[in-house]
């Protein structure tokens, strides 16, 4: 049931994050105003325990100058249709110290529809795990959220305000670094227009001095009917000042029937393998990533930062445009399949967490179509790019995150999940949550065998926030950890691992009051969901569940219970310490793409256990046979990854 050491399984998968997002809008609307509120202002810097603040004991990782575009949207939170749309382009001189200056220009289509000259100052936090907090260059009462690549790059975006942005930034290179064929994907708001989307992806090639050739753009444009196009421009150049660039593509006679049109400012990273840009006097974004060759689905592994703008103009809400933005991280486990995490953030709904699994199968040259994305890994899988296709207008960018490894007692930082849902470092922690940990000389190989779970095991203690921590299982590599009832919410949470009297560098996660997940027989969160018939029986592909029986599953990171329970004590049975979450809810995604909503008939700590959740369910009537998704919602966060067999 719980998590081990062991491969993510191998999965088949299909690619429906869009209607997973459809349906968790439904559910962020149908929260109540005041918890909204809550929820805009869940991570702002206005809320901060006053006992904590985020860790930036890695400034010094950040510090030179480098290129940023900044593409930030205001609004309406009825009509969907952007009030404001503003673009930064220019240079952020970081100091290594946690200040920056940038130097560039701004176009704010409230003062009209030409860039100018704009400077600021402000302040910036790198956690060790490389998760980054840097103020607003555009509103310094604003944060941006997000994570720095192993080469540098930042994505980021900023989530717990009022904005859908999404912020990129290289370390900022010379022309001479751009060399052979890029992979770029772009999004562009025409005119700050929503209406207006459009998006695509191409191949550039340099020849080294100048000159990009011939380039076919493929995408398609809200205002031409989303309908996908093919548009062939000649005589694409670039010219470099400084650090510094301007691509030319050909000027078009109707930009509004145009994928990629006219001038636009751009810079290479030090590595020569990512170009980001956009027009200084428009609200659009590209990156571009070197091209690879034999590439396997091994290149893309590890945990990746990233961040992205959306649009969804199919209809699926009530409105001509559902935007979104986001930040997160996905964790491939090189081998096709693995987890993800996203704080999204919609203009009619607050942020939230959410997590889920995700599938791959990339060819040798790294470019594939899965029916909604473009994907596109280069640079020896340095950076990924996923580009919407139709209607749903997105783009995503992905950058590798270091490769950690120590000495001693060492806690990997990015080596912190959920203990059944596996999502990565920048998903949120609750209380009472089982936390997995991994690294190295952690402890000696031990497993609790009474209750309630001891604070020391196997040699290891593992305090957070100076709370000491249940421990269910301990080895050199791994601990799972009971996360004290007391950890902050909304705050954060920092942990640090002791063993055979030595300590572990310190790690520090975001938190919230839920951050739910579905233990699977997969012990990584992607597989089939531990469910039981109500005979103790295991729900299987042989043995589905069927309308009208109860079954039930065991969840992690669910909350509070009434009653309360000790940390690391055995939950009662009369009364059951029943979850406090009032937004619980658990639906099955079928096997035809329906989503159907489950009557939940017990939600509590699992009597006898420590720490671990029980929901018991009716299965309703009209559910699609086959394997469909067990998802899971509260109100921080929706896991859509576990699997149930259905009759």
């Amino acid at each position: 049931m719980f998590a081990s050491a062991q491969s993510f399984a191998e999965i088949d998968h299909s690619n429906h994050h869009l209607q997973r997002l459809r349906r968790a809008r439904k559910v962020r609307q149908s929260l109540s105003a005041k918890q909204s509120v809550m929820f805009t202002r869940a991570r702002g810097v206005r809320l901060l325990s006053p006992r904590q603040s985020f860790d930036n004991s890695a400034n010094g990782t950040l510090k030179g100058a480098y290129f940023v575009r900044h593409v930030l949207t205001t609004l309406d939170g009825n009509t969907s249709a952007i009030t404001e749309a503003v673009s930064l382009t220019g240079t952020m001189t970081f100091d290594g110290n946690g200040n920056y200056t940038f130097a560039g220009q701004k176009l704010d289509n409230a003062n009209g529809n030409t860039a100018a000259a704009f400077t600021t100052t402000g302040v910036y936090a790198v956690s060790a795990s490389g998760l980054v907090q840097i103020q607003n260059p555009y509103d310094n009462t604003d944060t941006e959220y997000g994570g720095i690549g192993g080469a540098g790059e930042i994505v980021a975006s900023s989530t717990e305000y009022i904005y859908d942005d999404i912020f990129v930034a290289i370390p900022a290179g010379s022309g001479s670094s751009v060399q052979g064929s890029y992979q770029v994907g772009f999004i562009d708001y025409l005119q700050g227009n929503a209406s207006n989307v459009r998006d695509g992806y191409f191949t550039m090639t340099s020849n080294g001095s100048g000159s990009f050739g011939n380039v076919a753009v493929n995408g398609s444009m809200a205002n031409q009917g989303s309908t996908s196009i093919t548009q062939n421009l000649s005589g694409v150049t670039y010219s470099f000042s400084g650090s510094t660039g301007t691509i030319t593509f050909p000027t078009a006679s109707n930009p509004q029937a145009t994928l990629v049109s006219g001038a636009k400012t751009f810079a290479v990273s030090t590595d020569g393998n990512i170009l980001v840009g956009g027009s200084a006097n428009g609200f659009d974004l590209f990156v571009g990533v070197k091209s690879a060759a034999s590439v396997t689905n091994g290149t893309f592994s590890g945990t990746y930062f990233n961040g992205a703008l959306e649009d969804d103009t199919s209809g699926s809400c009530s409105e001509p445009n559902c935007m979104d933005s986001f930040y997160g991280a996905v964790a491939p486990n090189g081998l096709g399949a693995g987890t993800e995490h996203q704080r999204d953030v919609g203009f009619d709904f607050s942020a939230y967490d959410y997590t889920s699994d995700m599938g791959y199968n990339f060819p040798s040259n790294g470019v594939y179509n899965d029916g909604f994305y473009e994907w596109m890994l280069g640079a020896n899988g340095e950076a990924m790019l996923q580009v919407g296709t139709g209607n749903y207008y997105t783009l995503i960018v992905n950058f590798q995150a270091p490769k950690y490894s120590g000495t001693g007692v060492f806690l990997n930082p990015d080596g912190i999940v959920n203990s059944a849902s596996f999502a990565p470092i920048t998903n949120s922690v609750a209380p009472g949550e089982y936390v997995t940990l991994f690294g190295s000389g952690l402890g000696s190989s031990a497993q609790a065998a009474t209750l309630p779970l001891m604070t020391s095991l196997g040699s290891a203690q593992v305090p957070v926030d100076s709370v000491s921590s249940p421990l269910l299982a301990t080895s050199p590599t791994l601990l799972q950890v009971l996360l004290p009832n007391e950890t902050p919410t909304y705050s954060f949470a920092t942990f640090q691992v002791t063993a055979n009297g030595s300590q572990s560098g310190q790690v520090t996660v975001y938190t919230a009051s839920t951050a739910p997940g579905v233990f699977t027989s997969t012990s990584n969160g992607i597989g089939p969901a531990d469910v039981f018939h109500g005979n103790y029986s295991y729900v299987t592909q042989t043995s589905p569940a069927v309308a009208g029986e109860t079954v039930f599953f065991y969840a992690n990171g669910m909350g509070s219970t009434t009653p309360a329970v000790a940390d690391g004590a055995a939950a009662p049975s009369s009364p059951a310490a029943t979850i406090d979450d009032p937004n619980l809810s658990v639906d099955i995604f079928d096997s035809n793409g329906n989503y159907n909503t489950v009557q939940i008939v017990f939600s509590a700590l699992a009597p006898g256990l420590a720490g671990v959740y029980q929901i018991n369910f009716t299965m309703p009537s009209g559910v699609a046979s086959g394997e469909g998704y067990l998802e899971i919602s509260t109100t921080d966060g929706y896991a859509s990854e576990a699997k149930i067999y259905v009759q």
